[in-house]
């Protein structure tokens, strides 16, 4: 199945995501440029995915509020989510909602608890997807960029090097985030200055996206 790639580039604006105040403080700086990237206001509009991604959320939140809210009650954190954009692409996100629901449908009053399904979902998610041009992702070409400037890896050799990964690690580093969020983490990799751990400074990059690829109640 083809399922992390539209077939279209980013192009370059970014649109408002909300951002949880707690995680910023374990960011770092390269966190904290991405963070603030994700926080900059434009139309969503902007992006080709914005319309598919509202309705990957709405399918989310309904998930999370047929199993999350205390029985016979209403969610009450339902019109926060749907207003929320994630920085998971909208096949992502629409496939996390259908693996939480899976699971709370088999397992019933067994199920996990909503912090440890996330992780278990964004592991089975992840495993299931093929990878279809990686390479043109704007994250793999601001990182390769990246890689020539700071470590005189040339442009293809690093495509060679990232080719190599498991499809898992490629949609990881890819198409696992909608086109704002990749524009955001390659903004990211382009503007940090190089550093002589350059793992820690990419990994950076990708921390506040990663925590933000669903919506979750803080509370």
């Amino acid at each position: 199945m083809n399922l992390f790639f539209d077939g279209i580039a980013p192009v370059r604006q970014t649109i408002p995501m909300t951002f949880p105040a707690q995680s910023i403080g374990i960011l770092g700086v390269a966190g904290l440029a991405t963070a603030a990237l994700l926080a900059c206001k434009s139309a969503p509009a902007a992006y080709p995915d914005a319309a598919k991604l509202a309705s990957s959320e709405h399918s989310w939140c309904g998930a999370l509020a047929k199993y999350e809210a205390p029985q016979d009650q209403s969610w009450r954190h339902i019109a926060a989510c749907n207003a929320a954009i994630p920085t998971g692409s909208a096949p992502f996100v629409a496939q996390m909602a259908e693996c939480y629901r899976k699971h709370h449908e088999d397992q019933g009053d067994d199920a996990m608890d909503l912090g440890g399904l996330v992780a278990r979902c964004a592991d089975v998610v992840l495993a299931a997807a093929e990878p279809v041009g990686f390479e043109v992702a704007a994250p793999v070409r601001a990182r390769c960029a990246r890689m020539e400037r700071c470590a005189k890896v040339s442009q293809p050799t690093c495509l060679a090097a990232i080719e190599q990964l498991d499809p898992m690690q490629k949609v990881g580093l890819t198409s696992a985030y909608n086109l704002a969020a990749q524009h955001a983490i390659a903004e990211c990799l382009e503007d940090s200055a190089c550093s002589p751990d350059e793992d820690a400074v990419q990994a950076a990059c990708y921390a506040a996206a990663q925590k933000l690829r669903v919506w979750l109640p803080l509370d």
